[in-house]
């Protein structure tokens, strides 16, 4: 097997995981597209399978809710087999198999190419000339299109059957993919025997293939096809909705990611695995409290905080952000028992007095990500857990890919007693529902009515999320970071003492982390102008008045002020996918401006 390409180890995570099209560049830039492989292939081509892999890492809490015994992280680098070392590679099958000749525009089958043994590049053997090593090779280019359905299933699109032939045609010899004009109209599929053709208009549309069957093939799994009742569709390989990676994360914060924990390493297995928690006094009488550091500390007292780590992990079975966001609140700095979780809590700017609790520059953090799924088509909300997510293995395994980063960030909460007072009012609570109602609408046109919609548009739901995209803008502007590389993480509930805030964070996948800078922002002078500075920005955009009128976001399902010129962020910075955002519940619109949550502050306290 040779090596065609390179990417980084968070891409896998990112959008080049399993089931995702991958296009790279072989020898003198001859295009290859695959499709990178299941979760059983990593083992195929390891050393040690499973989670006996040297490159493992652990979240207790998120291997509950997973349901896994431990993660991988995408193989890099090198591990010794045997007596020697070979590098760690990642599989892939080619996909799609149909290629097309950009000079004679033969469109035909890879078999039927020319090709090098152990080289993966394909060759048109008419239009190539030369001879030896002298050849100067046209190489074939992968074809556009592919076809997908709901389930995340892969095919090649029908080349074949897509000209009307004459009855008389025996559609066994090849075709040519004609492009004489612009746009999918110009572009032809000609049958070489029966001369008919037909454009590319409206291939891509719903129905386009008409009564034609999901096969069901799964070609990153190398499994049977399965049935599958689903219509199929046509996409471009390269589409944005062709691959929807669905990601499970969870930061380290104590009881767990400690040292504490890191000691007792060599016995958890037996300790998660305890039938009867009776026990638990006897096994660590006997077997850890023997070889503890510490002598000062007692078996009872070493059972004990051992049992409180149990019983937390017990209550983490749903959602993790709850410890998550009390530890963020709880305002203890930093801990040496917790290097992974280091935090300056700060004192309120006085123009925020009123509006916020907290205030928290998080010096140090460390966030596990889990690819657990993928989805075509429509991407998955980030809270919705019995949406379908299309497998990375062909049976349930024990593990699943995933990477580790270390950063810092600022986490800000807002006064839950000034929130609730504040969605309270009329207009405020209308104008959520609106657009919770919108965005159910458009969910439920893509799922249909069988699941019910995954999540509450709140009026603090859009105030938290806002407000972490305004900010966001402008730390980018001041802490050198770029938007894309800072990423949000919302912790919203609703109830009495919910939670009603966002952590802002950026990260880097070395064990150093990062270098500060956001962290810094966080301080109590740096803090306030900035959110009044990013409030200010929000107040005219340069697409109103379609904006402020929710025009613009007709097409997302919300119909809120949000436009790509105001609060959208990189996709890869938001949790909704740039959904669920309306400026109008910061800073008021032009027809309702006191909605504003920060109104206030814009009008000089009035």
């Amino acid at each position: 097997m040779k090596p065609i390409g390179k990417i980084r180890r968070s891409q896998v995570l990112s959008g080049n995981g399993p089931g995702a099209i991958i296009d790279f560049r072989g020898e003198n830039g001859a295009p290859i597209s695959v499709v990178a492989a299941g979760l059983e292939s990593w083992d195929k081509l390891s050393a040690k399978p499973g989670l006996l892999n040297d490159q493992r890492i652990n979240h207790e809490p998120l291997q509950v809710r997973l349901q896994v015994r431990g993660f991988r992280l995408p193989p890099v680098g090198e591990e010794r087999f045997g007596p020697t070392k070979r590098p760690r590679l990642l599989p892939a099958y080619r996909f799609p198999d149909w290629h097309v000749c950009p000079s004679c525009n033969l469109l035909q089958r890879s078999r039927f190419w020319g090709s090098e043994i152990e080289k993966p590049e394909l060759y048109c053997t008419n239009c190539s000339t030369g001879r030896g090593k002298r050849i100067r090779k046209v190489y074939a280019v992968p074809v556009r299109f592919v076809v997908t359905c709901p389930a995340g299933h892969l095919q090649d699109f029908p080349w074949t059957s897509w000209p009307r032939h004459l009855e008389k045609c025996s559609k066994r010899k090849p075709l040519k993919l004609i492009g004489d004009g612009a746009g999918l109209k110009g572009l032809k599929v000609h049958c070489t025997e029966c001369k008919q053709e037909r454009d590319l208009d409206g291939a891509l549309s719903p129905g386009a293939l008409g009564k034609l069957p999901c096969d069901g093939k799964s070609p990153w799994l190398k499994s049977e096809a399965k049935g599958c009742s689903h219509q199929p569709v046509a996409i471009q390989r390269g589409a944005s909705n062709a691959y929807f990676p669905v990601i499970a994360s969870a930061l380290d914060v104590p009881p767990f990611g400690g040292s504490f924990r890191d000691m007792l390493e060599e016995f958890w297995d037996d300790l998660i695995s305890l039938d009867d928690r009776n026990q638990l006094p006897l096994y660590v009488k006997r077997k850890i409290h023997p070889v503890w550091p510490d002598p000062q500390v007692t078996a009872e007292e070493l059972a004990a905080r051992i049992l409180t780590l149990l019983v937390l992990l017990d209550d983490q079975t749903g959602d993790l952000r709850p410890n998550e966001h009390m530890m963020l609140c709880s305002g203890i700095a930093g801990d040496e028992h917790f290097p992974e979780f280091q935090i300056n809590p700060q004192i309120l700017p006085p123009e925020m007095s009123g509006y916020l609790s907290h205030l928290v520059s998080v010096e140090r953090l460390r966030e596990v990500r889990v690819l657990r799924g993928f989805s075509r088509l429509n991407a998955v909300e980030a809270n919705d857990n019995s949406a379908f997510v299309a497998p990375l293995s062909d049976t349930k395994l024990n593990w699943l890919p995933a990477i580790e980063v270390r950063g810092e960030g600022i986490f800000i909460n807002f006064d839950e007693e000034e929130v609730s007072k504040w969605e309270a009012r009329k207009e405020v609570s209308d104008r959520a529902k609106e657009a919770h109602f919108a965005a159910e609408n458009t969910w439920r046109e893509h799922n249909g009515d069988d699941r019910p919609f995954p999540m509450t548009i709140s009026p603090r739901f859009l105030l938290v999320h806002t407000t972490a995209h305004a900010l966001a803008e402008q730390l980018s502007l001041d802490s050198g970071y770029s938007t894309a590389s800072i990423r949000e993480r919302l912790y919203v509930s609703s109830g009495p003492g919910g939670m009603c805030g966002f952590l802002l964070y950026t990260s880097a996948p070395d064990s150093d982390g990062t270098l500060g800078g956001l962290s810094r922002k966080g301080r109590t002078s740096e803090l306030g102008p900035l959110l009044v500075s990013a409030l200010r920005d929000l107040e005219w955009c340069s697409s109103d008045p379609l904006c402020s009128s929710g025009i613009l976001s007709l097409s997302e399902g919300s119909g809120s002020a949000a436009c790509h010129c105001c609060t959208f962020l990189p996709e890869t910075s938001c949790e909704h996918f740039n959904r669920h955002l309306d400026r109008g519940m910061l800073v008021g619109t032009p027809d309702q401006p006191k909605i504003g949550f920060f109104r206030k502050i814009l009008n000089g306290g009035e």
